[in-house]
């Protein structure tokens, strides 16, 4: 994440140096490239502004509220290994595992972004989901547009491990990795998952 704000920071100086521009590309420090779409900052930073005052006067989630939001089963498999943290000063959140075989597995995680600190953790988060493309011989990353709002695609390439990082119900940052699932299957998933 702390790559992300770096990037960030730097797009935005360099768009201001270099006049109003749609897109630019950026290498790191492997050789990737990284497109990122400017012609719109202003207006996310406006959105992402609003949202973040919002979340800052809601209440965040008791522990059994956090568990709740982690379904029993995922595609056939019992959730297995939840946790759920609650830490003043930081975000909380909860996760859980559900092995479906020796070689298949999703992660659930879900961060609720309630209070001070949340929203905090969600302005991190919603930096990163500018419009940012990074592909390369071992994995892409990408946002993509998931259920009207951003979210960021990253796929190993040759290990098959997928994740998918999107904003549910305007409170939660969730995070679905999928090990030989692939990005249709997660956004599925993403899909099945009852947010309250």
């Amino acid at each position: 994440m702390r790559q992300i704000l770096v990037l960030f920071i730097a797009i935005c100086t360099i768009a201001a140096c270099n006049g109003k521009k749609d897109k630019i590309t950026v290498k790191d420090d492997s050789g990737g490239k990284a497109t990122v779409d400017v012609s719109k900052m202003e207006e996310a930073a406006n959105k992402m502004k609003n949202r973040s005052e919002e979340l800052q006067k809601l209440t965040p989630l008791s522990l059994d509220e956090l568990k709740a939001l982690l379904p029993e089963e995922i595609m056939g498999a019992k959730r297995d290994n939840m946790e759920a943290t609650k830490m003043a000063g930081l975000a909380n959140f909860s996760k859980a595992e559900y092995r479906m075989n020796d070689s298949t597995e999703v992660e659930l995680n879900v961060f609720d972004c309630a209070g001070t600190a949340g929203a905090g953790y969600y302005n991190m988060a919603f930096i990163g989901m500018m419009s940012f493309e990074k592909d390369n011989d071992e994995e892409y990353t990408k946002t993509t547009d998931f259920n009207g709002d951003k979210a960021i695609e990253t796929c190993q390439k040759k290990s098959n491990h997928c994740e998918l990082t999107f904003f549910g119900k305007d409170r939660y940052m969730v995070q679905l990795k999928g090990d030989n699932v692939g990005m249709d299957q997660l956004k599925k998933i993403a899909n099945s998952l009852n947010l309250k």
